[in-house]
Formats: C-alpha cells, sequence, structure tokens
C-alpha cells in the first residue's frame, strides 16, 4: 500500500496485471482537486463539443451541452494566459468525480495512478508508517509505526495527524501529494510537521527500504495472538507464516487483532477466514443494477479453536466484513467499539492510457444481512480504551482493555 497502509483512508489501487481482477476495498479514497468550475466546463466542452456544433450526449441534455459552448467559448474569448487542454481535460474529470459527492469515488491522473501501483509491492523506500485521511481535520493521520522502521525509530506514534510535509501543508487536496512526499529516494529526509493532542511536534526522518509487513505476532499466556495491519501485500501468505509459526508451539486459542485495520482485498480476508470457518456462504455484492455476487468458504480446514476479534473505530472494510463473519457465524466473540461503517465495493475504472477513477460500484452484506455502510459493526463486548490510547497502534499491556477482554474470552473457553 501507500506509504499509510494502514486508509484509507485509507484507500488502494489496482495492482497490475496480476491482481487486475480483485475486488479493491479501501478504507480511505479521497477526491483530489477542487477545480474552478469554469475550468471544468471548458474542459468538458473539449470533450464534448466539436467546432462551432454540439456533439450528442448519453449524458447530458441538450440544454446542458449548450451551456457548456457558451462557458467555453467566454473563456476561449477573454482567459488572458495560455493554458494546457489534457491539464483541462484531467480537472473536468476530477471536478465531474467530485460533484458525485463520494468520499469513496475519486479519480486519479495517469501519473498518480502509475504511483498507487507501487504501492502493492512488498517493498518500497519510505519510512514505514500506516496512514490514512482523517475526515475530521482533513490531514494524515498516523494508524500505526512498523516495528524497527525509521518513523517508529523517531518517535512518530498512532494517532499523529500530519499537517506538513516538508513545505507542503496537508488538506483534503493535498493529501495523496502528501502520503506521496513521505515515501522517496534512499538515504534522503523527510520533514514531518505533526498534532499529537494538544503538541506540535517535529520530525525529520531518514527514508530507508521498508520490507511491508501487515502482520505480527506472539504467544501471551499460551493464546496466540495475531495483529493485522491491513490486508494487502500478500496478507494471507503473512497470516499463514505467523500461524503456522505460533501453533507448532501450541497455542490454545487465538486473538486476531484488527484495530486500525483500514482494509484491502476482499479475496485474502475471505482465504483467512477460510482456515477457521466450514463451507457456508459469508458475503453478498449487490450492484447497482441488482446483480449479486455470493462469496463462500470452503471446507478445506475448519481449525477448531477459540477464536476472538478485536475492532476499533478505525477498522474498515474489509476488517469489518471479517469481524461481521465471526459474529455472524457464531465462529467466535469479537471486542472493542464500533467499527468505521464502510460497506461498499470500488472497482478501479481505467480510463485508456489517462489515470483511473476509483469508483463505488457494488454494495456488501453481511450473512445475516446486516447493512455496514455508515453503520459499522457492534462488537458482540462493546469496551472502550483510555482516551489517550484511542487511536494507538500500540497500546501499553496493562491499559488495554480491549485485548485484557479477548485473552480473558479464549482462556474460560479452555
Amino acid at each position: 500500500m501507500l506509504d499509510n497502509n494502514l486508509n484509507e483512508e485509507i484507500r488502494k489501487a489496482e495492482q497490475k496485471e496480476e491482481t487486475k481482477n480483485k475486488i479493491i476495498i479501501y478504507t480511505t479514497s479521497f477526491t483530489l482537486a477542487i477545480v474552478f468550475s469554469a475550468f471544468i466546463l471548458f474542459a468538458l466542452y473539449t470533450v464534448f463539443i466539436k467546432g462551432n456544433n454540439v456533439a450528442t450526449s448519453k449524458i447530458f441534455t441538450q440544454e446542458q451541452m449548450e451551456r457548456l459552448e457558451y462557458a467555453a467559448s467566454l473563456i476561449d474569448k477573454n482567459y488572458l494566459y495560455e493554458y494546457d487542454t489534457d491539464a483541462m481535460i484531467d480537472g473536468a474529470i476530477s471536478g465531474m468525480v467530485k460533484g458525485l459527492g463520494n468520499k469513496f469515488t475519486y479519480y486519479q491522473t495517469e501519473e498518480e495512478y502509475q504511483e498507487s501501483l507501487q504501492s502493492g509491492k512488498s517493498d518500497y523506500v519510505g519510512i514505514g508508517v500506516h496512514l490514512t485521511y482523517d475526515e475530521e481535520t482533513d490531514v494524515i493521520r498516523v494508524l500505526g509505526t512498523m516495528p524497527n522502521s525509521p518513523a517508529e525509530k523517531a518517535g512518530v506514534m498512532g494517532g499523529d495527524l500530519i499537517f506538513q510535509v516538508d513545505d507542503l501543508m496537508i488538506t483534503e487536496d493535498t493529501y495523496f501529494e502528501g502520503v506521496n512526499n513521505i515515501r522517496g529516494e534512499e538515504g534522503t529526509d523527510v520533514k514531518l510537521r505533526v498534532k499529537r493532542g494538544d503538541e506540535i511536534l517535529e520530525f525529520t526522518i531518514t527514508r530507508q527500504k521498508i520490507q511491508e509487513n501487515n502482520v505480527t505476532s506472539e504467544i501471551i499466556d499460551g493464546i496466540g495472538y495475531i495483529r493485522i495491519f491491513a490486508f494487502d501485500n500478500d496478507i494471507y501468505k503473512q497470516f499463514r507464516t505467523a500461524y503456522d509459526e505460533i501453533a507448532n508451539q501450541g497455542i490454545s486459542g487465538l486473538v486476531i487483532d484488527l484495530r486500525n485495520n483500514p482494509g484491502g482485498y476482499v479475496d485474502d480476508t475471505l482465504k483467512i477466514l477460510d482456515m477457521f470457518v466450514g463451507q457456508e456462504d459469508v458475503l453478498r455484492l449487490v450492484d447497482k443494477n441488482g446483480k449479486e455476487k455470493v462469496f463462500s468458504t470452503t471446507d478445506a480446514e475448519n481449525i477448531n479453536i477459540p477464536l476472538a476479534v478485536i475492532v476499533n473505530q478505525n477498522s474498515a472494510s474489509a476488517s469489518e466484513i471479517f469481524a461481521s463473519i465471526v459474529m455472524d457465524l457464531n465462529r467466535g466473540e469479537v471486542f472493542g467499539t464500533q467499527t468505521y461503517g464502510k460497506g461498499v465495493v470500488q472497482y478501479v475504472l481505467r480510463i485508456k492510457d489517462h489515470g483511473s477513477i476509483d469508483c463505488v460500484a457494488a454494495q456488501y452484506f453481511t450473512p445475516s444481512g446486516v447493512v455496514i455502510q455508515d453503520n459499522g459493526i457492534t462488537p458482540t463486548h462493546v469496551v472502550e480504551v483510555d482516551e489517550e490510547y484511542k487511536n494507538n497502534t500500540f497500546i501499553p499491556r496493562d491499559k488495554d482493555a480491549q485485548l485484557q477482554g479477548a485473552l480473558e474470552y479464549i482462556k474460560n473457553k479452555k
């Protein structure tokens, strides 16, 4: 993923050929630039108008097309400076997508699209942070840092709000640019200005090659514990390796921690679930035409050990799918707080060689028919943590009431 990962929020893009048919679910996807309406109109004019004649359109009415032509002609006659028509078209498409008013549908230029493909690689140069978009402040929220990463060593913490990257001030419009700018050449520095509570902090961090690992694991009092930061970068293989290592040492149950996990690939999510449930219909997708697709697990393994899942307000999308299936099938208990509430699926729609639109195209439903979108998942055991740790990825063990509740549940299932 981008040097976030955890999102968008945030948010993930289509892989190259090997993943072009995957369904991508993101916690945090957002529109890019706000374009002046006059420029949008002109760009639409260059697309739909030829000469002085109004072209036919399956989308716009005749009156709308005439309005576009008139506005474009005013600009053409009066605009003082030269302009780049390709840039105008990019702005027009971005403006059209923004006009949908949906935070999970956004446009990427070709350059941005190609950069987003790098987010799916398992190694990259950066500082080792999981990031998402913070809707309340319009800046970058740190969901967590990778173990032994430059960010962790510098003191960056989950919950930090990055409002400036080098000289770039972060807004809704510059979010993606800011995330990309955190990455760079190995050995170079990036300067971050961060708000942590009431404090303003500054970090200068040297970028290095990061081997992205979205899983950590350990054994706590004989109980397996696996943290999944995001469902991407071959997460099933990472999870499988981690599980086999602790299972071979002997565990009485398993806690899967999905706090601050913004989602990822649904197929890898279901592969992990397939390890612990039998043959079931577990997920239903419905598109705008009412067409349904049902996802099912198999009877391949069905590992029968006590299972607990932890979520919080930043657990989104694929994380919510995972938790809801565990609850709906009575396969385990879920601890934590109400989840984010992202129950839609985005498809990456390529515009030839000119960028892409991440478009909300379907809605998913849990096995019991629960609508997650805008609602979230209520855990079977609602457990709060101290306010100071609310958004942190790493909470001191003795302060982590959610983890303690999950461990206690497993102990009582022995």
